[in-house]
């Protein structure tokens, strides 16, 4: 049996770079994707203060499936999410995500790469419904 190690075709975004919260800056650099649908990984959110983070764990994250319309769409995305340098402040890596009808697809995700110290954990794993539920928002 042969495998295929495929580079995943697909974006999880969680945070500001879901479509409905993304900047007009931010959507510059989705510009050509296309939204698959609502998806779910494995993780645990944390609201940073300007910006959630997700880390390995045992909880649900809500989000988006994103697809690719070229591999180079990543290189703006690094430089956006701060991948580079001795201590990148994300990494970005390669996870399962679950659309709502049950279909698993390989997808790039952004990981905190921090101490999560000044992050507050959010339970719900839903950074748009939490930014709606905070105060001063």
């Amino acid at each position: 049996m042969r495998h295929n190690m495929m580079i995943p075709q697909h974006l999880f975004v969680y945070g500001t770079l879901r479509p409905h919260l993304a900047s007009n800056n931010v959507r510059q650099l989705l510009v050509g994707m296309k939204v698959v649908g609502p998806a779910t990984v494995q993780g645990r959110l944390y609201d940073f203060g300007d910006f959630p983070g997700v880390t390995n764990g045992t909880g649900i994250v809500h989000g988006n499936l994103l697809r690719l319309s070229h591999t180079e769409q990543l290189d703006a995305l690094d430089d956006y999410e701060e991948c580079h340098g001795l201590s990148p402040l994300f990494t970005r890596s390669s996870t399962n995500a679950q659309l709502s009808d049950g279909l698993c697809v390989s997808a790039w995700i952004y990981l905190f790469n921090r101490q999560l110290k000044l992050g507050i954990p959010i339970l719900s794993g839903d950074y748009a419904q939490h930014i709606q539920d905070r105060p001063n928002y």
